[in-house]
């Protein structure tokens, strides 16, 4: 569906606050400032980066709304003092003072190059939906008090990420994402309806033909037949995405509503007055330093959902101060007096009433763990791997593991792109994988707004400089182990493997039903499975050249080393397999065919090696034995499944021959003699001439 933000005022003040869903996008920053880019929204420094982490200007922010709102032009004139037609930015400036969506600093002055903070940014991008009033996200941030309102309605539809201080300059990474959420939002296809039912007098099922995974309360109007709009408060998609619920304001019972669902009505008539009680329908949930989040099944009263008397703590906590109620009016946030770390706290919650006065059950089952944590994390490290150009990025203390992972949070000079982040399992340390980095260059990387697991957020870091990898080895993970005998496993990766990584590869840790394996006498022999070439198959032995290590009905885990840019993180070096009843038989000759009258060709039932032309015996059944004059092609070093005898003199035709073998030949990794013997007697292995 297309939005047009500016121009469709009269159907925007019928539109309640919209929100869109955690996960619309999977695209980092930088490749959401590529999107941009290729629009023409964005366009770049000349050197052709991002530059997400600088500052920008308010001409800056003109521009990219002027173009991602396609406003129109015109032969203005002047609104400002400080911004003549000359300047490069005037029709852009003019163009989003005309829209009502920026104005001036003072009378007559716009301001050009003065740097835009969040809470601008956050009232900026408001207007441009037509939004007025407050969010439903409790602001528990630093804000002006003239922005509150708007930063609320910005963390609603998450425009902006929730901060410590919103008084800060907005980065353009922040105007990045704010950008690509309302470019989203224009080309959104109109939802497919398939009918309208209320479920009670404040929630609303709207069926669907098909799934809508990314639902904006924006889509969605409530009116009365007297014309009274009801607020929409909040959608929640059902699980299999064919249907949404809308939770409301109050609706009167017996009278005719209309729903509007991208501008198409839907009537229905609704039910009788409300008589459930409210409930808490989560456990506490930390927002920032000691303050905490309840949420309610429905919109409640917001004198008894404020009134601190409502709420007790155990062991001598209290209440620092009174409670807020969201705009929403389901989620009470809270703050206490100092806490005492790692101490188990519970809350009872009594005496709220929803809007239809009906009054909550007391709670007493709600509890959380204190902290009396205010420090900020920093950065204490910052080092590139020399083998997989993976920049690493330690931290003073465990970090919030959602922000983490947002790319946006890092920057590097000159153009160089951070693709992904990766919080390691110690939760301190982030490995940055970036574009293509240039030979022989020192880049510099900034980190920025990041919390700890407190919600202490920490303060710009920059000035880490690291040189370039420019010839990086692309890092490996461990996909599969499976058990193909009990002293044999298959190990399958997630790329080729080279001849260098089969002669590195090793067991590093073995794991039987949870006990650790001594693995002191153990040995292995590895080569590459024949038909693919990213599974090894090693063989193992002890003291035994054949003993049975992996068996049936136990569970085993296998951490694998010794290959360059083996990935360890999430256990990416390490599988569960189980056991097998399956033998390892020793090797042995699983076929022999005449190919002409003096060759003979001898096929395995696996690689073998050390073959010698003594290890084979031929004679015509029950005759003299015959002269193999030599192995074509034969070296005993070799590796190989088949080889071909050459014999002195022509085998007769329409003869049976036997194939004999003498000791000498072994398996690849010489542990383990060629069958020789079939219990008391010669192998052997009949052909025809």
């Amino acid at each position: 569906m297309r939005k047009t933000m500016i121009g469709l005022l009269a159907l925007l003040m019928l539109i309640s606050v919209p929100y869109t869903a955690n996960g619309a996008s999977n695209l980092s920053t930088e490749q959401k400032f590529d999107v941009l880019k290729q629009k023409n929204i964005f366009t770049g420094y000349a050197d052709g980066s991002s530059h997400l982490y600088d500052p920008m200007s308010r001409e800056q922010l003109a521009a990219v709304l002027f173009r991602l709102l396609d406003l129109p032009g015109g032969n203005f004139t002047s609104s400002y003092g400080d911004v003549l037609k000359t300047r490069w930015s005037f029709l852009e400036i003019e163009a989003v003072t005309r829209a009502k969506l920026m104005g001036g600093t003072s009378s007559r002055i716009f301001s050009p190059l003065q740097n835009v903070t969040v809470e601008q940014l956050a009232a900026v991008f408001t207007r441009s939906y037509g939004l007025y009033g407050s969010g439903s996200t409790p602001v528990t941030g630093k804000v002006s008090k003239w922005a509150r309102g708007a930063v609320g309605l910005a963390l609603d539809r998450k425009l902006i990420p929730q901060l410590s201080d919103y008084t800060i300059e907005a980065s353009r990474g922040l105007l990045v994402e704010a950008a690509y959420a309302v470019y989203e939002d224009n080309h959104t296809q109109p939802l497919r309806v398939r009918s309208v039912e209320q479920l009670s007098n404040q929630s609303v099922r709207v069926n669907l033909y098909e799934r809508g995974d990314k639902i904006e309360l924006g889509r969605f109007a409530l009116k009365d037949t007297y014309g009274n709009t009801r607020a929409i408060q909040q959608a929640i998609v059902g699980q299999d995405g064919l249907s949404i619920i809308l939770w409301t304001d109050r609706q009167i019972g017996g009278i005719t509503h209309t729903l509007y669902v991208d501008g198409n009505p839907w009537n229905y008539v609704s039910v009788s007055d409300d008589t459930t009680k409210p409930t808490i329908i989560s456990q506490p949930t930390k927002i920032v330093y000691k303050t905490y989040e309840i949420v309610f099944s429905e919109p409640v009263d917001q004198n008894s959902a404020t009134n601190s008397s409502n709420y007790s703590l155990s062991d001598g906590l209290r209440l620092a101060s009174n409670p807020q109620l969201s705009s929403d009016l389901r989620r009470v946030t809270f703050t206490t007096t100092d806490q005492s770390n790692g101490k188990t706290y519970r809350l009872t919650v009594r005496n709220v009433k929803d809007l239809a006065g009906n009054v909550m059950d007391q709670r007493s089952d709600l509890y959380f763990v204190g902290s009396n944590d205010n420090t900020k994390p920093t950065v204490t490290e910052v080092k590139i791997d020399v083998t997989t150009a993976v920049v690493s990025v330690k931290f003073s203390e465990k970090i919030d593991p959602q922000q983490a992972v947002q790319t946006y949070h890092y920057a590097i000079d000159k153009g160089l792109a951070v693709t992904q982040a990766t919080l390691g399992n110690d939760g301190t340390t982030v490995y940055l994988r970036t574009s293509q980095q240039q030979d022989a260059t020192v880049y510099m990387l900034t980190v920025s707004g990041i919390p700890d697991l407190a919600g202490n957020v920490m303060d710009n870091s920059t000035n880490w400089k690291f040189g370039a990898v420019s010839n990086p080895i692309v890092p490996i993970k461990v996909q599969n182990i499976k058990a193909i005998n009990k002293n044999t496993i298959e190990v399958t990766f997630d790329r080729p493997l080279s001849n260098d990584d089969i002669n590195r590869i090793s067991l590093a840790g073995l794991k039987d039903n949870g006990s650790d394996v001594n693995l002191k006498d153990w040995a292995d022999y590895a080569i590459l499975k024949p038909g693919t070439d990213r599974t090894a198959t090693i063989q193992f032995r002890t003291k035994e050249s054949n003993p049975a290590l992996f068996l049936s009905g136990h569970l085993y885990t296998a951490r694998i080393a010794g290959l360059v840019a083996l990935q360890s993180d999430n256990n990416s070096d390490q599988a569960d397999f189980g056991g097998t009843v399956v033998d390892n038989p020793i090797p042995f000759a699983s076929q022999t065919y005449m190919m002409d009258r003096k060759t003979v060709k001898v096929v395995f039932s696996e690689p073998v090696t050390n073959v010698n032309v003594s290890a084979f015996r031929i004679r015509e059944k029950g005759g003299d034995w015959i002269d193999i004059a030599y192995v074509e092609n034969g070296d005993p070093k070799k590796i190989v499944t088949e080889v071909v005898l050459k014999l002195s003199n022509e085998l007769k035709s329409s003869k049976v021959y036997e194939l004999s073998f003498q000791s000498g030949i072994t398996d690849a990794a010489t542990w383990n003699g060629l069958k020789t013997m079939d219990g008391a007697q010669p192998y052997v292995l009949n052909f025809n001439s």
